[in-house]
């Protein structure tokens, strides 16, 4: 039995559409949600509701190409643990693996499988169930948020694979070369990303062993827990808790106390549970938002005032002054030298 997929990937649609709590009844149509359960950090939504949802937003945009935008929106950091455990692995192989191996624990349309070979590496999108109507805006919006993981190692506009559709062109097809590749083949057999061997050796500009291992460690346990059939596993670090809640609700600054108060204890219990695991809360924050600020100067699309406002700064200088404190340069300087 697989746990209901993260509330996060419809509040991102809901942004996206541009609604709010006065003008959004026909987003909710036809399901028991609420705004306000929407609203609520580390909220889980039905698989059968999350698709009520999606074809609600498909008949009110009249974005003809909306899981190909609203995917884009997909940065490495909406994908909770999974995401942090990719951009601060070593490479593109590794997160293509991870992707693979952890792909359940974030989506229940596709099962995510990668072949290795001569000339590189094949990653396979096989649908876990018949995805009937959405069958395109699934595709879209899973090859754009994978495609925003690419972008991260490479910069934009550098992919040199290939990618295959299982489905006939679309009238506006011509599009997807925006978001993808020049090398786009519909009808076929599969749904898969060619990567070449060089672009698989692309190192993460926001490599971090240990949060890397720690990452890992918190995608295990989710996997294990879908596996067992548990919607709630055993306890976990408090370290693991509070990379799982950060990197689950982008576009805030948590402090110690609206943490502790969401994980139903004292600033001072909170404090000491993560000296006896040997860390402080500004280190384990700290380090999850220069991995966030790191995936967000990737995309050369978005301007440094626009990653403040994302990240939760109120404004563009806090987040420049924070930036410097993290990586000892401006977000400008650390950009050009990672292009």
């Amino acid at each position: 039995m697989n746990k209901h997929p993260s509330s996060n990937y419809a509040r991102i649609l809901f942004r996206h559409l541009r609604l709010t709590a006065d003008n959004c009844a026909a987003y909710f149509a036809g399901t028991n949600v609420t705004y306000d359960e929407l609203m609520t950090l580390e909220g889980t939504i039905p698989t059968e509701t999350l698709d009520q949802i999606y074809r609600n937003a498909l008949s009110i945009s009249d974005e003809k190409d909306l899981g190909l935008s609203v995917g884009a929106q997909l940065s490495l950091s909406s994908h909770g643990a999974l995401g942090v455990a990719t951009s601060t692995g070593p490479d593109l192989r590794t997160g293509m693996v991870l992707l693979a191996k952890y792909g359940q624990t974030r989506v229940e349309s596709f099962e995510i499988s990668v072949a290795e070979t001569r000339q590189g590496m094949r990653v396979t999108f096989s649908e876990a169930f018949d995805l009937t109507d959405l069958r395109v805006f699934l595709t879209e919006s899973s090859l754009s948020g994978v495609f925003s993981a690419i972008t991260f190692f490479s910069g934009p506009g550098n992919f040199t694979g290939s990618v295959n559709l299982a489905y006939p062109k679309p009238p506006y097809w011509k599009t997807y070369r925006q978001y993808f590749c020049d090398t786009i083949n519909f009808d076929q057999p599969t749904t898969e990303v060619i990567l070449p061997e060089d672009m698989l050796q692309l190192t993460s500009p926001a490599a971090d062993k240990v949060m890397h291992r720690e990452a890992v460690a918190l995608c295990e346990r989710q996997l294990q827990e879908i596996k067992d059939g548990k919607t709630a596993g055993t306890r976990q670090s408090a370290k693991a808790t509070i990379i799982n809640l950060i990197s689950e609700n982008p576009g805030k600054i948590w402090s110690l106390n609206e943490v502790a108060k969401h994980l139903h204890m004292s600033g001072r219990t909170l404090i000491r549970r993560l000296a006896a695991e040997g860390t402080k809360f500004q280190t384990v924050r700290d380090t999850l938002a220069k991995e966030q600020a790191a995936i967000y100067l990737a995309d050369g699309k978005l301007s440094v005032e626009s990653i403040g406002y994302l990240m939760g700064f109120s404004d563009v200088s806090s987040f420049r002054r924070s930036f410097k404190r993290w990586f000892g340069e401006s977000p400008s300087e650390y950009r050009r030298r990672n292009r």
